[in-house]
């Protein structure tokens, strides 16, 4: 969003975002209890998005806490498993005693987890989880998304897409929900932009899936000009190294929603193909401001690499939380709602500054989206003739806004 825009909003914000210095000072520590998958081939965003929490930790805690108490924070790994997000669920609130939670990095199992900060008055901020469905027809008001979601990203890339040439359009996405909910969001806006365009093709791999040879072939006999490609992790890095011997990307233009991950990146390495689109929710080189310089060298100094978008959106998650706290002057989570809601809410990220949406708890955003090529200075491919495609074209409209309100006035308390 433009900081002409933003410049009234945040004003209210910091006039407003802050509660009673010194608020419960005697009390023990904040606690966050944070899941994510933090083993096997997708257990970077875990292990990423735990470094970022505690690096926030530390911050906060070296700048006098939040109300004056310590903020700590408690980890579990899902495995991408309901039954071990329900185990954590009751560890978390029964042994830990955590007053919110954080995660999870799949969309699916964020879905069960709503459900459960509902039931037991738990707010959760979501800082990976990307279905749209999480803040629109799954609301519930004690969900926070601080990133932007599968619609954001989709509808960035229609934008981006609707001004090239290509007319022959095929999907290549993980068969689950984030995977189906980005191809639709997708179609529906190209074809709203650009209603010469066809679909010639939909090709749903399996989450984490090895043989990625019938989808490259079926790619190759359905000859689109480009396909819409939300694979993501591994998998992503799975598919460009096996559609490479065939020439996959010589024949069709890829544009990859949040390909521009170092969990992609860094593997495919010098092997990566020139000139795929790609769009990342954070990308350490941008924007070029003091804070996300400083957040980046601080992390790499910590951590021996670059933040990845994970990191950058869990970091960003925390110092939600830090300010929501401070606004409401408690955490109590209604009260926390009922702060958030009641004015214009915007935080300090490394990407700029995010405005939490009130009717639907949705991070409003810009959405980045550029061009790969092999950087020699970071010995890695990053991106190039990188666009921001602004906030007010990709969020909810009006009416999808009054949609979510009509859920939430039929909400469960």
């Amino acid at each position: 969003m433009k900081m002409k825009c933003l410049l009234p909003i945040l004003m209210a914000a910091v006039a407003l975002g802050i509660g009673p210095a010194g608020a419960g000072a005697d009390e023990g520590p904040i606690k966050i209890g944070a899941m994510f998958i933090s083993s096997g081939k997708l257990g970077g965003y875990g292990i990423n998005g735990c470094n970022a929490i505690k690096m926030a930790v530390e911050e906060i805690n070296a700048s006098g806490g939040i109300l004056g108490r310590k903020l700590e924070a408690v980890y579990g790994d899902t495995k991408l498993k309901p039954e071990v997000v329900a185990e954590l669920v009751e560890k978390f609130l029964n042994e830990d005693k955590v007053d919110f939670l954080m995660g999870p990095t799949s969309s699916g199992l964020a879905l069960a987890l709503s459900e459960a900060a509902r039931k037991n008055k738990k707010i959760l901020v979501v800082t990976q989880a990307a279905a749209g469905a999480l803040t629109g027809e799954k609301f519930n008001p004690y969900l926070f998304s601080t990133l932007s979601n599968a619609m954001m990203h989709a509808r960035a890339g229609a934008y981006l897409m609707a001004s090239k040439p290509y007319k022959k359009w095929m999907v290549v996405a993980p068969d689950y929900n984030f995977g189906h909910e980005s191809w639709q969001f997708f179609k529906d806006k190209l074809k709203e932009l650009r209603p010469d365009v066809e679909f010639v093709g939909e090709a749903w791999p399996k989450l984490m899936a090895e043989d990625y040879a019938p989808f490259v072939k079926e790619v190759l006999e359905k000859k689109p000009d480009a396909v819409w490609c939300p694979l993501w992790g591994d998998d992503a890095v799975r598919f460009i190294k096996q559609g490479l011997p065939e020439k996959l990307f010589d024949n069709v233009k890829f544009a990859m929603s949040c390909g521009a991950a170092l969990e992609v990146l860094i593997p495919v390495g010098k092997d990566m193909p020139e000139g795929l689109y790609m769009s990342s929710r954070y990308l350490f080189t941008t924007p070029d401001t003091d804070e996300n310089r400083r957040f980046a060298k601080s992390y790499k100094e910590k951590y021996g690499e670059y933040p990845d978008y994970m990191a950058g959106e869990t970091y960003s998650g925390v110092y939600f939380l830090k300010a929501a706290i401070e606004r409401a002057g408690s955490t109590d989570s209604d009260k926390i709602i009922a702060a958030v809601e009641a004015h214009p809410f915007a935080w300090d990220t490394p990407e700029g500054w995010k405005i939490m949406r009130k009717e639907d708890h949705q991070a409003v955003e810009d959405v980045i989206w550029g061009e790969t090529f092999f950087s020699d200075e970071y010995e890695f491919p990053v991106l190039k003739n990188i666009i921001s495609i602004q906030a007010e074209q990709i969020g909810r409209s009006p009416s999808e806004l009054k949609k979510v309100m009509d859920i939430r006035g039929q909400a469960p308390k």
